[in-house]
């Protein structure tokens, strides 16, 4: 049996938490690069370009169309270095207030596809009832962080959960919810919040059964309006009722 167990993160998980988050992020450009080319701003921008060498640099008519992948391959820089920017933001510029971390427990010479292997998944405290593997390596799948709220002292912001793109459908990032919402509640936090973009495929059904519900609906640009995306800024509450 293969385990993968939530705990709090240690200084020594840095690197390894930081190229998760990085990978996850990342596997998110394809998704938003498709959809940047199908907008209205795309085609306005292949026009301008092509206009630009036919009238500025003299370029023959037909050869103008060289417009079409320099703008296509533009677009899909311009969105991969606005991920970037995002994951070195969450990184190194929020300060987390608590993060966990998603360690999967598998054979020292492991060849198989997790895809393809189910885990189970503990907190750190129902790890302790288990027997322990022998002779296992160790490595982190998953994290998820919480900061306080810019508006409100007792509502907590959820940041930067991801998980390794391997390791996806397996209930991690459901269960890592779950230990913030534990936490949370238990430290007098009344509500989390946090946004998620339109390209998070899966992530809307995970927060919906996590009891997140969506309270608004904006559009974000990426450097300007060639390119943005909707996002969702969603809310649950996780104050105890006695």
């Amino acid at each position: 049996m293969y385990y993968i167990v939530i705990r709090e993160k240690k200084d020594q998980d840095t690197p390894a938490l930081s190229e998760v988050v990085r990978n996850a992020y990342l596997s998110n450009v394809s998704h938003s690069w498709q959809n940047a080319l199908f907008s209205e701003v795309t085609f306005q921008m292949i026009i301008i370009t092509s206009a630009l060498l036919f009238i500025v640099l003299g370029v023959p008519l037909l050869y103008c169309l060289i417009a079409i992948p320099i703008v296509i391959f533009g677009t899909y820089i311009l969105i991969y270095g606005t991920v970037l920017m995002k994951v070195a933001q969450l990184l190194y510029e929020k300060k987390e207030l608590k993060c966990w971390v998603a360690e999967a427990y598998e054979p020292l010479f492991f060849t198989k596809n997790p895809k393809g292997c189910w885990y189970k998944i503990l907190t750190s405290e129902e790890f302790q009832n288990q027997e322990k593997p022998e002779s296992c390596r160790k490595k982190i799948v998953g994290t998820v962080s919480i900061m306080k709220h810019f508006q409100r002292e007792d509502w907590a912001w959820l940041f930067r959960l991801a998980v390794d793109k391997s390791y996806r459908r397996k209930g991690i990032a459901l269960k890592l919810v779950k230990v913030v919402q534990e936490w949370c509640s238990d430290n007098q936090f009344n509500n989390i919040e946090l946004v998620m973009t339109e390209c998070q495929e899966g992530a809307r059904q995970l927060f919906d059964d996590a009891g997140f519900e969506i309270k608004q609906l904006y559009h974000k640009k990426l450097f300007t309006s060639a390119v943005t995306l909707q996002m969702f800024q969603l809310r649950c509450t996780v104050r105890r009722i006695f």
